[in-house]
């Protein structure tokens, strides 16, 4: 994996966790100020470092992310946001910038103070750790996830790397538990901004492991313009991103920086119908939008003791409000979640979790489901060909509400036996 230029990243252990082979503290360093923008959690008991970030990347300039696992940094009180402040503080004064110009993230176990000498050395020692190593980081990061989760694109013109965890508390209001995208292109923060919201959309903020949204939820990207690739979306043709039709939106969310270059000119033919942005913004957009995807993939895959992942579509649905309903009640649900997990095809309980979201107005007489492509629903597929797609390790369910334009995808995962061990042992 290669980091785009300018950047540097690196993790080791700094003696938060009670494991010394396990790394958790880790720092992304950008080389000049760049463009950042972030979305945060929608908890109210958010997290200390959540308060200092959101107001230090409020200007849309960042230089420096710092990482410690083992501990969130939630419920601590003022000393625990003071800690957040001084944590920015330490990490400056180490790398000569300005503190306002670095962002705090926190993870772990919620309501344990968080040892500040041990943080304040980890931060001094930084400079010692200013190397290209971005694996480690990517471990200094986890909490209960099994593994790192990256992912990379590059071109001649520039380069994104992307850096995620998760594993639990994972129903994300904005975005994800952690995750960070850092790229070399030259891009403005409002640019960036309208970026990170549409990415942030459709991807991390339509996952779900257990439906419990984090304190601590990050999802940042930086962009130095070391690369000198100019990117940019002018708002009155950003508006017209928004409406798509039912081929424009799958071909969007199944597009994941596929090297086939028909199917990319096909992407963007359909997608960017009407809208005009230059061509390597065009690419730019789907490349950070794919590697997203990825990344959001992996944290479902690596939910809490998961085996298998499901993807719900929701199409054609009366207003996006439903299709958002409709595709959270299905991958939220403990009855589909553990037939997935026993390739059960109990399509019943899809019925039912379309059914119990009694608020949204829609006609049941018209709606079809479909598992990978083959209808279920009203046309009863046989049960043993259904079992057969049920024991795959990737399950596609399409809900065509025939009723609408709206159009909505989420990713879930199976709920067994392991999911109860971890968390009823979790602090102990």
């Amino acid at each position: 994996m290669e980091l785009p230029k300018g950047f540097y990243a690196n993790g080791w252990y700094a003696g938060i966790k009670k494991n010394t082979n396990s790394k958790d503290f880790g720092f992304i360093f950008s080389e000049t100020l760049a463009s950042a923008s972030g979305v945060f959690t929608q908890n109210k008991f958010v997290g200390n470092p959540i308060i200092v970030g959101r107001e230090h990347i409020k200007n849309g300039k960042l230089q420096c992310i710092v990482v410690n696992s083992g501990n969130s940094n939630v419920a601590t009180g003022r000393e625990g946001l003071k800690l957040a402040y001084d944590t920015c503080k330490w990490t400056a004064k180490s790398l000569k910038i300005k503190p306002e110009d670095v962002l705090p993230s926190s993870t772990g176990v919620i309501g344990k103070k968080l040892d500040s000498k041990v943080i304040e050395n980890a931060c001094s020692k930084i400079p010692h750790y200013l190397d290209r190593k971005p694996l480690d980081f990517a471990e200094a990061i986890l909490t209960t996830d099994r593994f790192p989760k990256t992912g990379y694109y590059s071109n001649e013109a520039y380069t994104i790397a992307g850096f995620a965890k998760g594993a639990g508390m994972i129903h994300p209001n904005m975005a994800t538990m952690l995750a960070y995208i850092i790229t070399d292109v030259k891009i403005s923060s409002s640019d960036l901004r309208r970026l990170i919201h549409f990415v942030a959309n459709k991807t991390f903020n339509r996952i779900s492991v257990d439906s419990d949204t984090s304190t601590s939820d990050t999802f940042v990207i930086m962009a130095n313009g070391k690369s000198k690739q100019a990117i940019s979306y002018p708002i009155e043709e950003w508006k017209k991103l928004f409406s798509f039709t039912k081929k424009q939106f799958l071909l969007l969310i199944n597009y994941s920086n596929e090297e086939n270059k028909d199917l990319l000119k096909e992407v963007k033919r359909e997608v960017f119908r009407g809208i005009h942005f230059t061509e390597e913004s065009k690419d730019f957009l789907l490349n950070v939008l794919g590697l997203s995807m990825q990344l959001a993939k992996k944290i479902v895959s690596d939910g809490e003791g998961s085996t298998k992942i499901f993807r719900v579509n929701v199409l054609n649905a009366p207003t996006a409000k439903i299709a958002e309903k409709i595709g959270r009640s299905i991958i939220n649900s403990p009855l589909i979640k553990t037939a997935i997990f026993g390739g059960d095809p109990n399509w019943g309980r899809f019925l039912m979790g379309i059914g119990k979201v009694v608020d949204a107005h829609f006609d049941i007489s018209k709606i079809k489901l479909y598992c990978n492509q083959k209808e279920f629903y009203p046309k009863i597929m046989d049960l043993e060909e259904m079992s057969e797609y049920f024991k795959q390790k990737e399950i596609y369910i399409d809900i065509d509400l025939n009723q609408g334009n709206a159009n909505e995808s989420f990713w879930g995962c199976d709920l067994n036996y392991d999911y109860v061990k971890i968390n009823s042992e979790y602090t102990t």
